[in-house]
């Protein structure tokens, strides 16, 4: 994405083809289907097609809007806001890439985010992202990211909207853009408890960044 739009993405989002009876549909599906299978079974199947069209256009930033239909932006919005698992994943995915951080890994964290290696193999992940000033963002892979979330934006109501929003806020802040508290304002506006954009505007009130905007 070309986060000069980013105003102008955010102003897009009254055009909510979801309703919030379709999302608590599928969120009605998800709690019934975690009852009866397991909270980890549920989870796994219900995410891994759409993650794994995400992680496919995340491989490949050359991919247009549309990598992900209505289907499967409506699923994981409905599954971030279920677990925060979810939001994590797609953080690592988009600041890391599948190199350091694998598909299988972060789809069994989203299942297992509470099993002691797949917790401590992702603060490992997001620690280094933070302390290593070699680790740059990579642009194209980053705007994707932000592409695709803000798609997904654009589709649910607004409680819904809430988990992308800081996603998008952590990455920009992760690039070292300024806007990124546009979009953790905007989070926080919608759901004053949303701890990810908390900690994004507490970050840039302190002046605290990545080891790369340091080393710049």
């Amino acid at each position: 994405m070309n986060v000069e739009n980013i105003g102008a993405a955010m102003d897009d989002v009254a055009a909510m083809p979801a309703t919030n009876e379709d999302m608590e549909r599928i969120r009605y599906g998800i709690e019934r289907d975690c009852a009866r299978r397991g909270t980890s079974a549920a989870m796994r199947d219900l995410i891994e097609g759409p993650f794994m069209r995400w992680m496919d256009a995340m491989g490949d930033a050359r991919t247009e809007h549309g990598a992900l239909d209505r289907a499967d932006m409506m699923t994981i919005a409905a599954a971030m806001d279920r677990t925060l698992a979810v939001r994590d994943a797609l953080i690592v995915s988009i600041i890391l890439g599948e190199e350091d951080a694998p598909r299988e890994f972060l789809l069994d964290f989203i299942a297992r985010p509470m099993l002691p290696r797949n917790a401590r193999r992702l603060e490992d992940l997001l620690g280094k992202s933070f302390r290593d000033a070699a680790r740059r963002p990579g642009k194209a892979r980053c705007d994707q990211g932000i592409d695709m979330l803000f798609d997904i934006i654009g589709v649910v109501p607004e409680r819904y909207q809430v988990q992308p929003l800081a996603v998008i806020a952590y990455v920009l802040w992760w690039m070292g853009d300024e806007r990124a508290m546009l979009c953790a304002l905007r989070a926080l506006a919608l759901d004053e408890d949303c701890s990810l954009a908390a900690i994004v505007c507490s970050a840039l009130h302190r002046h605290v960044g990545p080891a790369w905007t340091v080393e710049t």
